[in-house]
């Protein structure tokens, strides 16, 4: 009988590493133009949604 595959599993998501990652989308938004203020009281969802804006805008200006 043959050994049973293992199949690689998905990492799992770290605190750690979305904290980071929130950071750096504040980080951009905030280059963009974006009060610091206003960025901490939104959520990452809300975060995320204003960097698709940021780029879209970027992708006309070219």
């Amino acid at each position: 009988m043959k050994p049973k595959e293992k199949f690689r599993t998905r990492p799992k998501k770290t605190g750690a590493r979305k904290k980071q990652r929130i950071l750096t989308h504040k980080k951009r938004l905030v280059a963009a133009g974006y009060e610091r203020a206003k960025l901490d009281k939104m959520t990452p969802v809300d975060l995320r949604n204003l960097l698709k804006k940021v780029a879209k805008r970027k992708a006309v200006k070219k």
